[in-house]
């Protein structure tokens, strides 16, 4: 992933941001996203993605399926999203960028809807494995029995996570 841009981005460019967010998102997830003093980095790259960097932090992407938290953020439990969890067979093919299946859920948060960002977590030790977008609400996705429901975002796997890695 190449930076086509960086800078920073004024305290009056912030509130549209954020106001933009809380469409997708609750305020407290804005609020873990972005603290009281945020120093927000806007870094553009050449493959059309927007990455936000809050106090030298890497945490969101905005993709062409809206705003995605930086999987790192969920592994150092630094943000709280709806989630679904995923038995120990889709661990490998979940982390390897595969959609999610719905025989692999054993758990599925009940207040999602279709389209909401949501974690994908492996049950035997509650870790993130990947971001992935809702296909389905849930109690559609509850009466399936088979076929794909969730849509695989980033995994550690992919070209944000690498620049994340890069970006410390």
């Amino acid at each position: 992933m190449k930076i086509k841009h960086r800078h920073f981005i004024k305290k009056t460019e912030l509130r549209p941001l954020k106001a933009e967010i809380l469409k997708h998102y609750d305020q407290k997830f804005v609020d873990q996203i972005f603290p009281t003093k945020s120093n927000v980095e806007v870094i553009e790259t050449e493959a059309g993605d927007t990455l936000y960097a809050i106090n030298n932090v890497l945490k969101l992407w905005k993709s062409k399926e809206g705003y995605i938290p930086v999987l790192t953020l969920l592994l150092k439990n630094q943000v709280e999203m709806k989630t679904i969890v995923v038995d120990f067979g889709a661990i490998r093919c979940v982390t390897n960028g595969a959609d999610v299946m719905r025989p692999g859920i054993t758990k599925i948060d009940p207040s999602i809807k279709k389209g909401d960002i949501v974690s994908i977590i492996e049950e035997t030790k509650n870790r993130a494995l990947a971001i992935g977008k809702a296909m389905f609400d849930a109690p559609e996705m509850e009466a399936k029995s088979s076929g794909k429901v969730i849509k695989n975002l980033h995994t550690i796997q992919d070209s944000v996570w690498e620049f994340e890695k890069q970006f410390k």
